[in-house]
């Protein structure tokens, strides 16, 4: 199997100020938008996304990795430090309150400059340029679990545990971190191609410290995933949230199928509310019971009655991981 691109090393931080990027995990120097941005993204004409071959930044643009609503990702060369990025830049095609859109990347930003951990993408720098803003990561040759589950459908357990253990060691340093990452489903976990895992996008994040860059309490993360407490205020969501969302990420993996089905948003937030799930076991009868159970419990409504923190995740997770060895 190919194995991950070197990693880089993050640059001391420095103050935002003007077009100059930001490296480094000073979370001061990635301010709440102000005035001032507020007057130039506003002044801007909605820009053309960049093209590969293109500089933004010290970043040489190579090739589009994908677009959503709101970005583009791309992989880029890194010219200080002479070696490949991930770089995510704002859609302002796309974006229709373009304050809140560059208020949400800075949350990410500042998100991911307080984890350090092997299992989070290792955020590197942020940059304001009107045109392109700009969110820089460390890159790694992967596919999202998403991808892997939809084209290949349930995963082995083991691998299953594999993975989402080593999002369960990153969640940990999250939720060490103060944060609560609000957006847990297999599209925001990274598989390389040596079997590691990365947890990615923090664009939806809620922190104390990040108080003033916080999204605010509307109804915030992706309805197959969300936690009844999160569907009915995002703001009340911490890190058992988090783990409901893994609870239904670890069922879909294992089963390759929802623990819920709706034809809509609402429809989704209605069973995450009011339906027990179907145990993973009734879904695939060869599953070992231990694994169904602890999705049982990550998948609970009361948020009381599941997992309370990493050490309990975990335990979970090692007791499933003991009995299939």
């Amino acid at each position: 199997m190919t194995p991950l691109p070197a990693t880089l090393d993050t640059a001391p931080g420095e103050n935002l100020t003007g077009t100059d990027p930001v490296r480094g995990d000073d979370t001061r120097a990635i301010p709440h938008p102000g005035s001032r941005d507020t007057a130039v993204i506003e002044s801007v004409s909605r820009a053309a996304p960049p093209e590969p071959g293109e500089r933004v930044g010290p970043y040489l643009l190579q090739e589009c990795l994908g677009s959503g609503v709101s970005c583009h990702v791309y992989r880029a060369w890194d010219e200080v430090r002479s070696g490949p990025v991930a770089m995510k830049i704002l859609n302002w095609g796309n974006v229709c309150d373009r304050t809140a859109a560059l208020k949400q990347m800075r949350t990410e930003a500042a998100a991911l400059a307080r984890v350090k951990h092997p299992r989070v993408l290792r955020f590197l720098d942020f940059g304001f340029d009107a045109r392109w803003p700009y969110l820089v990561t460390e890159f790694v040759e992967g596919r999202p679990l998403g991808e892997l589950i939809r084209t290949g459908g349930a995963l082995p357990l083991p691998w299953c545990l594999h993975l989402l253990g080593q999002i369960v060691d990153g969640l940990g340093a999250v939720w060490r971190a103060g944060i609560v990452h609000r957006d847990i489903k297999p599209d925001n976990i990274l598989v390389s191609s040596s079997g590691v895992a990365k947890l990615i996008d923090f664009g939806v994040a809620k922190s104390e410290i990040l108080k003033s860059l916080d999204t605010g309490s509307e109804l915030v993360g992706t309805a197959s995933y969300l936690s009844p407490e999160q569907a009915r205020n995002a703001a009340n969501a911490d890190c058992r949230s988090d783990i409901y969302s893994l609870g239904v990420t670890l069922y879909e993996a294992m089963t390759g199928k929802l623990p819920f089905e709706g034809r809509n948003r609402m429809q989704m937030i209605f069973q995450h509310l009011n339906t027990p799930p179907t145990p993973a076991t009734k879904v695939d009868p060869t599953l070992l019971p231990l694994a169904s159970d602890l999705c049982l419990w990550m998948l609970a409504k009361n948020p009381d009655e599941r997992p309370q923190n990493f050490q309990d995740l975990r335990e979970g997770f090692n007791t499933v991981a003991a009995a299939i060895r």
